[in-house]
Formats: C-alpha cells, structure tokens, sequence
C-alpha cells in the first residue's frame, strides 16, 4: 500500500509549529467500534495502558493507514519504529490540565534536566475516535514550544515536583499503588490539594511562570478520526474540561526514528527553508537541513543580546553555524546551567567543526562535562565519527552516567562508520547488554535497534545478550530488546524474537471464549 507522503509545506508547518493534523479515510462504523472496544478499558491498568494493542488490536489500521503512515515516514524516516509505549487517555469528567512536556524517560534523557533533542528522533501520535470539539475536553498544545527549554518554568516546576514525588511515595505506601487503587488515587488528589494551600507563594511563582504559556496554547479540535502527530517535547495538556456527559476518548502512540537522515523522506521539491526572519528561523531552517540530510548555512540571528528564550536560541544555532566554536565552547563548560544548554545547541549545529575540540576533552573532564560531550557527540550524530574510538572506550567507563551517555550515542554516531569499526561497537554494546544500570541496557538495546541493518558478521554475542534482556525488570530494556532482534539481519535473532512473542503474548478474553460485542452478527454454528 503507497503511502501519501507530506509535501514540503506541510512538513515546514510541522517543523515551525512541532504538530500537523491529519484525517482518518476509515469510515465512521469502525471508529464507533474503536470506541466501543476502549470503553470497558481501565485508563491506568493492563489493558489500557501498554497493552492497548493486545486489548484494541484494530487500532492498528489507524497506525497502518497510508494518509498516517506516510507522515509518520515523512517525519521519522522509513523504517520508523512504533514504540512500546502508548496510552488512553480518558476525560470524564475532568479539568483542564497544566501544560508539560512529556517525561523524557520514554526518549533522550535530558541534560541538566534541560537539554533534550530538537531533531526529530521521536514523536507522538494522538487520536480521537470521536467527534471533539471544544465542548469535549480537546488536548491543547503550544505551537512552536518544541525548541524552547522553558527555564523559568521548569525550575519552579521542580520545586513543587518534589514535594509531588514526596506525597507520591508517602501515598504508595500508606495505601497502595495509584494505578492500582481508586482509594490511593482520591488520597493523593486530597494530598495534593493539601499541598497547593500549604505553599501559596510557589503556587502563585508557578501561576505567572505559566501564564504567558497558557496565553499561547490552542484546542487540537476535530472530528471523528483526527490524527495529530506532534514533535516530542512539544508542551501540551488538556485544553479544558470535558463539559458533555459522553467520554472522550485520545488514544495516544509514541514512534522513534530507527536511522538518521540522508535525503528528504517527504515529497520534496523545495531545497531551501523558506526565511521568516523570525528569532527561531535559524533553528528551523538546521531542522529543515538535518530532515533533509544537509548542512546549509542557517539564517543570521540579531546581534543585540537576546531578550528571551526563542531569541537566545536562534542566536546560538547562528553562532553554531558561523563556526565560532570558542565562545560556545566558553559557555559549554560554564557553570552557568541555562548558558551551557544554549552553547550545547549550538556545538551541534557547528557539526563536524567543533567534533576534534570536544574529543580532546572527553579524557580530561570532569564527569557532569563528559555526559554533556557525549550528549553532543550523540547529538551530532554521523558527523561525529571520528570521535568513535573515544566514545567506544566511554562505553565502559566506571561511572553509570558516562556509559549511558556513550552507547546511547554508538546508535546515531556509528551510522556512518566502516565495517571494521561496527565490529568494535557491536562488542561494546554486546557488553553494555550486560550492564548493571538499566538504563544503559536500554540505550545498548536501543542503538542495537538503530544500527541492526548495518551489523554484520558473528552476531552471537549481541543475539545472546538481546535474549537475556527479554525478561528484564526494566520493560523499556525488554521493548527495545525485541525490536532489536527483529530487525537484526539475522535468522537466528529473529526466531528469538518470534518465539518469544508467542509466549509474551496475551489474550484479552475472559478466561474461555469469546462474547460477541456485536449481537447483529450472531457467530454461525455447525447444524447438529
């Protein structure tokens, strides 16, 4: 089946405002039977959570449709990966819900809390099986917001996050698991409520922070069978309340690219980014050239010194693509948290010119220093792949952070890298398999997932050890585990993982036998 790819206006509104809306060609009957199916689901349980699938299994011709493939593929590249995550999201009754960005945990961890990825290496996907209009509860977002690190929110977001996170675990104990128990859920909004009269001053500090962004957010309306695809780190919430007495139902899927760009994945007929002079325009148009699988010179940022965030970014990919590398640099190994993320955008921008300097530092740093190297580096991507053998060597470095940082970054870097060399990453991350920290077996499982086309030779060690993961603690490490085996080039790999599915999977039936939720098509029997 073709898929109908985004044309080059579409995929610049996508990388400028960081979503693109799109309309299910399935007609009305089958998302009536979607909604039918999610109705009896449990939001924060099995069967409304991560196996959603399993539970709602025609959701995937949602996924499979060519008008959404084909953006996801214009988006995130072919071969783009569907993540393990996904979730329903009901609203009924509800609120409106304060605007975030998606926990990290599922993509790049950030830096300092700050710095996550701009290019477009995981993305989301919602969808209404229902009519949603204003009236219903839409989600809301912030065009434009994916680029920006949101300082001043996010440092007094962490204040009132620990006490959350204190109330959370203090409930979990007391009661029980919120997923689990209506009770501990009730005890923690009471807690909750407790809290904000507790601590009026940074309740009132995060109010104005929030505002200016509240201002800007939109309702992400449609009728039934809209698909939004939005950039990861795209602030959003619920818009509003559900003011109707129906649910509403916003079923959401998280994808990740599997390989860095080398050409436009889109209908593309436009080389050059069409210039707004606006303060991101610098930042978009790098975005335009990585998705295209370029370097082009990045529009000039204003020489004042910038007044906000947006500015102050713009300002940094200029920098970056001038190659003035001393005064990012400068700023990089600064104290100074926000400058060091600015700077950071701006070494990857610099791309392969500034490569040589930060592999220099990696021996001589302290160890905040390295996992921001290595995040670059990772960041950069192939261009970085003369620095290979450094982040080889990182890769078992005594401290948990660097390792996670540096086989994180095999999977892009090693992209471009000989054979011989794949051999030497496919030993270190064969090693990181077996890492105590879970987070570094997730990342090895990851960029396994990543450079599986490119792997070749004896691939027992990556086989045995992707095998071992099957069943870890960690379900991230399992997800990623899977998908490796999958697309490794290999029989041997591929039988693990079908097996191993054919165990793992489950059945939402009750007990035996199926009750037909269609009594308008009663099952035929044999006469007797």
């Amino acid at each position: 089946m073709t898929h109908q790819l985004l044309d080059d206006d579409s995929m610049q509104s996508f990388i400028r405002d960081g979503f693109i809306q799109l309309q299910s060609e399935l007609d009305d009957g089958f998302h009536a039977r979607i909604r039918a199916a999610l109705e009896p689901l449990d939001e924060g349980g099995p069967y409304g959570h991560n196996n959603l699938l399993p539970a709602v299994p025609a959701l995937a011709d949602v996924l499979n449709e060519p008008v959404v493939a084909g953006a996801l593929e214009s988006i995130l590249g072919r071969d783009y990966l569907l993540h393990f995550h996904r979730h329903d999201h009901v609203n009924l009754p509800d609120e409106a819900q304060p605007l975030h960005k998606d926990g990290d945990n599922h993509s790049h961890h950030a830096i300092d809390q700050y710095r996550r990825m701009h290019r477009t290496r995981f993305a989301m996907l919602f969808y209404y099986p229902q009519d949603t209009p204003r009236s219903k509860g839409p989600t809301g977002i912030v065009p434009r917001s994916q680029y920006l690190p949101r300082f001043d929110v996010e440092e007094i977001r962490r204040e009132w996050s620990k006490l959350q996170r204190a109330l959370y675990f203090d409930v979990e104990r007391r009661i029980g698991r919120l997923i689990e128990s209506a009770e501990a859920r009730a005890a923690f909004a009471e807690g909750q409520k407790a809290l904000r009269e507790q601590n009026p001053a940074l309740v009132a500090r995060m109010e104005e922070a929030d505002k200016p962004w509240e201002q800007a957010k939109i309702p992400l309306t449609g009728p039934t069978g809209t698909v939004t695809i939005v950039h990861f780190d795209a602030v959003h919430g619920r818009f509003s309340g559900n003011q109707t007495d129906e649910p509403r139902h916003m079923v959401k899927f998280l994808f990740a690219r599997s390989e860095e760009p080398t050409a436009p994945s889109w209908d593309s007929r436009n080389e050059s980014w069409p210039g707004t002079g606006e303060n991101l325009d610098p930042v978009w148009s790098s975005i335009w050239d990585w998705h295209r699988g370029e370097r082009g010179a990045a529009p000039s940022a204003p020489v004042a010194p910038p007044i906000d965030e947006a500015a102050r970014m713009g300002q940094a990919y200029a920098t970056g693509a001038a190659g003035r590398i001393d005064s990012l640099l400068a700023d990089f190994f600064g104290e100074a948290v926000p400058a060091r993320t600015m700077a950071a955008y701006g070494l990857i921008e610099s791309g392969r010119s500034v490569v040589a300097r930060l592999r220099d530092e990696l021996t001589g740093q302290d160890m905040s220093s390295r996992v921001r190297i290595l995040d670059v580096l990772g960041d950069i991507g192939p261009s970085a792949v003369d620095a290979l053998p450094e982040v080889i060597e990182a890769c078992a470095d005594d401290i948990p952070a660097v390792r996670r940082y540096a086989v994180e970054a095999l999977g892009t870097i090693a992209q471009s890298a000989d054979p011989a060399a794949c051999e030497d990453v496919a030993d270190a991350l064969a090693t990181a398999l077996g890492d105590e920290d879970a987070i570094t077996r997730r990342n090895a499982a990851f960029a396994i997932a990543r450079l599986a086309p490119r792997l070749s030779g004896d691939l027992s060690g990556l086989i045995a050890g992707l095998d071992a993961n099957l069943h870890d603690w960690h379900h991230h490490v399992r997800g990623w585990a899977i998908e490796a085996l999958r697309r490794l080039r290999d029989p041997e790999a591929q039988r693990r993982a079908l097996d191993h599915l054919l165990v793992a999977r489950w059945d939402p039936a009750p007990k035996s036998g199926d009750r037909n939720p269609d009594p308008r098509r009663p099952m035929l029997e044999h006469e007797p």
